[in-house]
């Protein structure tokens, strides 16, 4: 049997689900409007429940804004990367945010995607 497009495209998408997820650092993709869109496997378990379709800020802090120096609300202000340090809630290691703006084709920012490494050699400002 000859694979139709919609079989072949399923298989792509379950093909870079898996790359993904294979990933161990955090990555959460935002929309334009600061919603979660996507979330790897690394990253849901800094959430209590599923944040997909809803403020990051409310469902992680459950604050009603963005935090005022979060390096994703920068992105999608600025279309700038940015990086920021935090303390990991969980392990309380450093946790070094880089964020990356995603452009549509009329180069608008239409999102930003967050990436984080937890390290305890990353930043030194943590250290006591």
């Amino acid at each position: 049997m000859i694979p139709s497009n919609i079989q072949r495209a399923k298989a792509q998408k379950l093909k870079l689900e898996d790359i993904f997820n294979a990933i161990n650092d955090p990555i959460v993709v935002f929309d334009r409007k600061f919603n979660v869109i996507k979330i790897n496997k690394a990253a849901k378990k800094f959430f209590i429940e599923n944040p997909t379709g809803k403020k990051c800020f409310y469902t992680k802090h459950k604050f009603a804004l963005a935090c005022k120096n979060c390096p994703t609300w920068q992105t999608l202000k600025t279309g700038r990367v940015m990086t920021s340090e935090i303390l990991s809630p969980k392990s309380r290691l450093p946790l070094l945010l880089k964020t990356y703006p995603i452009y549509n084709r009329l180069r608008n920012v239409k999102g930003a995607v967050l990436i984080g490494r937890e390290s305890s050699d990353i930043p030194i400002k943590w250290k006591i």
